[in-house]
C-alpha cells in the first residue's frame, strides 16, 4: 500500500525534474533579458516580445521536455505502484497534460507546439502503459 501512496509524488517529482533541467537548458540557450520577470505584469509586452523572437531550437527543447517528462514520470509512478499500475502513470501523464495545458495558455506558443503535443500526449500515454505493463490484457495460452 505505501508503494501505491508514495507512486504520485515520486511521478511528479520525476516529471519536474526532468522538464525543468531541460526548460533550464532552453532558457540558458535563449536567456530573459535583464530586468524582465515573466510573473510581474508591467513586464508582459517584453515578455511576449521575447517570447515571439526565440529560435526554434529553443521551443523545441521545452517541447520535449513536456512530453519526455511526462514519460518517464509516468513510467516512475507505474514501477512504484503495486497495483493499478496504469492508472498511477495515467494520473501522471494526465497531470503533465494539465501542466501542458497551463503553460499554453500562460503565454503565446506557437500552433506547431500546441498541436503537436495535443497529438503526442496520447502516445506518451501508451507508451507508458506499455513499458509499465506490457501484457496486460494479453491473453495466455498454458
Amino acid at each position: 500500500m505505501w508503494r501505491n501512496v508514495l507512486a504520485i509524488p515520486a511521478g511528479l517529482v520525476v516529471t519536474a525534474l526532468v522538464v525543468m533541467g531541460l526548460q533550464w537548458v532552453s532558457s540558458s540557450i535563449s536567456p530573459l533579458p535583464p530586468g524582465v520577470d515573466p510573473m510581474d505584469p508591467a513586464d508582459a509586452e517584453a515578455f511576449a516580445e521575447h517570447v515571439s523572437g526565440l529560435p526554434l531550437i529553443t521551443w523545441a527543447i521545452v517541447f520535449l521536455s513536456e512530453l519526455l517528462g511526462a514519460f518517464l514520470g509516468g513510467i516512475v509512478a507505474g514501477r512504484v505502484a503495486t497495483s493499478r499500475k496504469r492508472w498511477f502513470s495515467a494520473a501522471i501523464v494526465g497531470l503533465a497534460l494539465l501542466g501542458s495545458l497551463f503553460n499554453w495558455t500562460s503565454f503565446s506558443h506557437p500552433a506547431w507546439f500546441v498541436a503537436g503535443q495535443l497529438l503526442l500526449y496520447p502516445l506518451v500515454l501508451f507508451l507508458v502503459w506499455f513499458t509499465v505493463e506490457p501484457r496486460a490484457g494479453a491473453q495466455t495460452h498454458d
